[in-house]
């Protein structure tokens, strides 16, 4: 089984991809594909897709997955020349390229299986059936999109995808679809939130990931989507989906991200997570850990207490980034924020603040009662934006060039 023969096996003039342009059945997009993979020939290799839209992205993934030239994702920046050499292993359908926010890129690949064997319990949590409509946007790069076009379409559901980055538009193509599913990460979902003039009673369900999200966060989504299910998922690119949490067990504790989804075993060892899941990459020997710290409270859910790395020694004391991120999106105006240390052996606090009307003096004094002093930032940076990579998450690397 690959993915093209799984689409195949749907109803072929049922809708399956609806975009900004033009609605693809399920027999458009296979007829397509296979139209494409009649092209392929040559030795097995790993085929980096740059494709600029979500259906150019989409057709030539399906087509590829199955076949030896398998298919990696890249955003259209990435730099794959030394990667291009890479022989995947032989039982590989996929890959997925990834280089979280700090580190090189490298290539993740993947069976079969290891995506599809999850799909139905990862459907039955985020409420996508047969007879759904989900609207996701951006480019399929983002292992979180991909994964959950797939789970779509493995139910025989139609995705409605935005290209562009407009919120406006966004809820233009959830009410003109009837979606009553939506998945964006929680940066994304805030900006919908603030853009919506008309409420969207239709939406059911609410997927949300990769990003902190807390109570008033989801009060604010259902604001203008009161018939939503919010649920917030914890997964990585190596291990898939780990734990979720739904809207209404969520707290004003960005931390507790919930309990692990069915057939996953979840751990912390040290103060560190540590997953043992079926669904893993090629390679991944499990139990696993990728460096989160964390805890267990009493109720079994787990808390992300954030990286290994975003734990910073200032004046020999021990800083969690998260601790301090969460307090300034906490702050009075904050869209986004993040921290890094700057400095010699005695690292100082830098925060990178998005916002309106804010000013350092009125950040430092929100901030103070729930920071200690040596929490406090001592730079901070104001920005229009983050800049973010393909999964939305904030690109670490960019942010440490400025402080050069």
């Amino acid at each position: 089984m690959d993915y093209l023969a799984m689409l195949a096996q749907k109803p072929p003039f049922k809708a399956a991809l609806i975009t900004e342009q033009r609605i693809y059945t399920y027999g458009d997009l296979c007829k397509l594909a296979q139209q494409r993979r009649n092209e392929i020939s040559g030795s097995r290799r790993a085929f980096f897709i740059k494709k600029t839209t979500v259906a150019e992205q989409l057709i030539e993934f399906i087509a590829l997955a199955g076949t030896d030239w398998v298919p990696v994702l890249a955003p259209q920046e990435a730099d794959t020349e030394h990667l291009k050499d890479i022989v995947p292993p032989p039982e590989a359908c996929m890959g997925a390229m990834t280089s979280g926010t700090t580190g090189a890129a490298k290539v993740l690949f993947r069976t079969f299986d290891s995506w599809a064997g999850f799909f139905k319990e990862q459907n039955c949590v985020f409420g996508v059936t047969e007879n759904s409509t989900m609207f996701a946007q951006g480019s399929l790069a983002f292992t979180g999109n991909l994964n959950l076009y797939m789970g779509a379409f493995y139910a025989g559901a139609a995705v409605a995808a935005a290209d562009r980055f407009r919120p406006r538009l966004w809820q233009e193509m959830i009410a003109q679809n009837n979606c009553d599913v939506v998945y964006l990460i929680p940066t994304k979902l805030r900006l919908l939130a603030r853009s919506i003039k008309t409420a969207l009673p239709g939406v059911k369900h609410i997927i949300a990931g990769s990003q902190g999200f807390d109570k008033k966060d989801a009060a604010a989504v259902r604001s203008v989507m009161p018939n939503a299910e919010v649920v917030l998922y914890y997964g990585a690119s190596e291990l898939n989906y780990i734990t979720y949490i739904k809207g209404s067990e969520m707290t004003d504790d960005r931390t507790v991200i919930g309990r692990p989804f069915n057939g996953i075993g979840v751990s912390v060892q040290n103060g560190e997570i540590y997953i043992d899941t079926a669904y893993a990459v090629i390679g991944k020997q499990c139990p696993a850990t990728l460096g989160d710290c964390g805890s267990i409270d009493e109720q079994g859910r787990l808390n992300f207490l954030g990286r290994r790395d975003e734990m910073y020694n200032i004046n020999g004391i021990k800083i969690s980034g998260l601790k301090v991120t969460d307090a300034l999106l906490d702050c009075t105006g904050v869209e986004d924020a993040a921290v890094l240390a700057c400095g010699g052996a005695s690292d100082v606090l830098a925060a990178f603040v998005v916002g309106s009307g804010l000013n350092k003096t009125g950040l430092l004094r929100e901030l103070r009662p729930k920071l200690t002093e040596h929490e406090l930032p001592k730079r901070i940076i104001f920005m229009d934006g983050l800049p973010k990579n393909e999964s939305g998450k904030t690109d670490r690397k960019k942010l440490r060039e400025l402080l050069k």
